[in-house]
């Protein structure tokens, strides 16, 4: 079958950690990337071997006393990575990039649109002035097909 580059979106939220970009972080989850991957022009032979590359990268500042951040990443509202990641014993910035793939089932490539989104979330029970998301993006590529020779 023929590869096909498929297409490549952005999400640049933030590009700055400068305020007024800061925004606090919290248990509600804060969706910062929302991408569409367009597939309308997959092959119909190719929409079973459709592959998606998703990355992203954000910057926190925490209070310690709040344990975790956790990063999800969704396709069409269904969650297909997750990662939770403990924060720094010191008040401190921590940047985190990550990358998660997809191999999305025929029948949502031919609906001509993959929508993903990335939150990310504490576990603090109340919002603290100190817990904040700075600089943020998200980004995929899908490709289908594959090499047979």
């Amino acid at each position: 079958m023929t590869i096909q580059f498929v297409d490549l979106r952005l999400s640049n939220q933030a590009a700055s950690d400068a305020t007024p970009v800061v925004i606090p972080l919290a248990a509600t989850p804060l969706v910062f990337g929302d991408i569409g991957i367009q597939t309308a022009g997959v092959l119909p032979e190719n929409q079973s071997n459709v592959r998606v590359l998703l990355a992203g990268y954000v910057k926190t500042e925490n209070n310690p006393l709040f344990n975790t951040n956790t990063l999800r990443v969704r396709r069409n509202g269904t969650i297909i990575f997750t990662t939770t990641f403990g924060v720094a014993i010191s008040r401190e910035n921590e940047a985190f990039g990550f990358s998660a793939v997809d191999v999305p089932p025929a029948a949502i490539v031919a609906t001509g649109q993959i929508q993903y989104t990335v939150e990310i979330f504490t576990n603090a029970a109340v919002t603290d002035p100190f817990n904040n998301v700075q600089a943020r993006n998200f980004s995929g590529i899908a490709a289908a097909g594959n090499f047979s020779g």
